[in-house]
């Protein structure tokens, strides 16, 4: 048995394939069919998903959330690293007395609460034995990735699902997810766009389904553009209207309540034309008045102080996921002719600025509900169907991969493409060098040749000789990548260190840890 996880940003859910082969949800321990991807943790015991929210208000302990944005981000820098003039991104150590968890350990947090929950359902189904053990219980599972996801944050996700108890069998794209579970005793042929926006991250993927397989034609995607975004739109109007009107400052202990109004803003005016936000600060109310949109005239042209228009104050966010659908049509070598449909994935697409975008941009009509598909389990359904029907999901790389060489004239470094953005994988390719003794093996990614304009992946030791190697490079399908280099006497697969740690020297400690912390129900 086996389970599929959507490990979302903001929510997360899981799913399994009964014995009937139909795809069921599994709930919570609170019986909801998604929780939010919320932490509050004290370094001995930790509440996940509502319990966790409601912790934001009544105790001061650490709250973590949108976690996912900073998968495989280092939690450490090593002695020297800056030696090469090279720089960092802002470190997330996730530090709580004293042990540096990082975002894959906070993840792992997460799915192990879902793993407590899963068996707990599967117990009361009479699908486990009650003796089971939770701790002692490995749970096969497939957890879901944003398809922009590279090597490093698809082994920081195993390596979170390793620590709290769980076997990766699969990791899987979370638009590939949802076509499968759109595709689900669907045999016509059809090339499908799928847009999936949720609370933190962005992908929109072109793919064709036919004869029971799904082929991934393009993919585009943004790790940090998501529902969350246009919170803060909200927000930021809440805190700037009430300054303006009161002359005051919002308290700081007030933003989780803010937060959760402008959440509720946004719910709301999917369903209204027009939301009130009453902010109450000191026995002061001030009430805020929000609109989806501008009426279609020019009246409110004239006026002195300009409401809030949702859809206006978006315009950014919608011109970025604009941008993204049409690399992903431009990559595909099709037209929006060539799309039989387009499906919704992610909790955002509910706002109607999404489907109205699409609509203007593609021509076409969107389904904003379609029986039996959910935007909300339609990823964690894809990825237990997945589990079923690996050799049928064939997806394609989502960037380029390379080595760094240097010229022998003038010695220059630059970067040789090996594996190039959009090719259909599993995908191997063998390239001859000259090496001298003991050289290192650097891998880079990004479609462009300069080394500075590329990030390194990792780096490998060839542990040669002076001479020739033959050096392959494989990307999986599900994203990961082989090394192996071939001598005049032999052949040797070699481990990809990544470029701040090694996720195996991690991954014990970090279990430890997690399985050492009271995970309440």
């Amino acid at each position: 048995m086996h389970i599929g996880i959507d490990l979302g940003t903001t929510f997360c859910c899981m799913a399994y394939i009964d014995e009937n082969g139909l795809p069921k949800v599994i709930p919570n321990a609170e019986g909801t069919l998604t929780t939010p991807s919320v932490i509050y943790f004290d370094g001995k015991s930790a509440y996940v998903g509502n319990k966790a929210n409601q912790r934001k208000i009544t105790f001061n302990s650490p709250i973590f959330e949108f976690v996912k944005r900073d998968m495989s981000s280092p939690i450490e820098i090593p002695p020297n690293f800056y030696a090469d003039g090279k720089t960092l991104k802002e470190l997330k150590p996730y530090e709580i007395g004293g042990f540096k968890y990082g975002p894959e350990g906070m993840s792992a947090l997460i799915l192990r609460y879902l793993k407590k929950c899963a068996i707990l359902h599967f117990k009361r189904n009479k699908l486990l034995n009650d003796s089971i053990d939770e701790k002692n219980f490995i749970l096969d599972a497939i957890i879901t990735v944003p398809a922009y996801f590279g090597d490093k944050e698809r082994q920081a996700t195993k390596l979170a699902g390793f620590a709290a108890g769980l076997n990766v069998v699969g990791i899987i794209n979370e638009p590939t997810a949802a076509s499968l579970t759109y595709g689900h005793n669907l045999q016509k042929k059809e090339k499908l766009l799928v847009f999936d926006l949720g609370g933190g991250t962005f992908d929109v993927t072109i793919l064709e389904i036919k004869n029971g397989e799904a082929f991934v034609i393009s993919s585009e995607g943004a790790n940090a553009l998501g529902g969350k975004d246009w919170d803060k739109v909200i927000i930021s109007y809440i805190y700037s209207e009430f300054n303006k009107r009161t002359n005051k400052d919002i308290p700081t202990d007030l933003s989780w309540d803010i937060q959760q109004k402008a959440l509720e803003a946004k719910f709301n005016l999917t369903e209204v034309k027009e939301y009130e936000v009453t902010i109450s600060v000191e026995g002061e109310d001030v009430v805020i008045k929000l609109c989806r949109r501008a009426p279609q005239t020019n009246e409110y042209e004239i006026e002195t102080d300009r409401p809030f228009y949702f859809d206006e104050r978006c315009s950014d966010l919608i011109a970025q996921l604009r941008t993204l659908c049409l690399r992903a049509i431009e990559k595909s070598n099709l037209d929006w002719d060539d799309l039989d449909d387009i499906i919704l994935a992610g909790g955002a697409c509910r706002m109607p600025m999404i489907p109205e975008m699409l609509e203007k941009l593609t021509f076409k009509k969107v389904k904003k509900d379609r029986e039996g598909f959910s935007y909300d389990t339609a990823i964690a359904i894809g990825a237990a169907l997945y589990g079923h029907q690996k050799s049928k999901v064939h997806d394609v790389a989502a960037s380029t991969v390379g080595i760094k060489l240097k010229q022998e004239q003038g010695g220059r470094e630059f970067i040789e493409h090996l594996l190039m953005k959009g090719t259909r994988l599993p995908y191997k390719v063998e390239q001859k060098y000259f090496a001298g003794a003991n050289a290192l093996l650097e891998v880079y990614e990004g479609e462009s040749e300069s080394v500075d304009e590329c990030i390194r992946r990792g780096k490998v030791s060839l542990d040669n000789i002076d001479g020739y190697v033959d050096v392959s490079l494989e990307e999986t399908i599900e994203g990961e990548l082989k090394i192996t280099a071939k001598y005049p006497n032999g052949s040797k697969e070699l481990k990809l260190q990544h470029e701040l740690y090694n996720y195996e020297e991690r991954a014990m400690p970090l279990r430890d840890k997690i399985m050492s912390i009271n995970i309440n129900l």
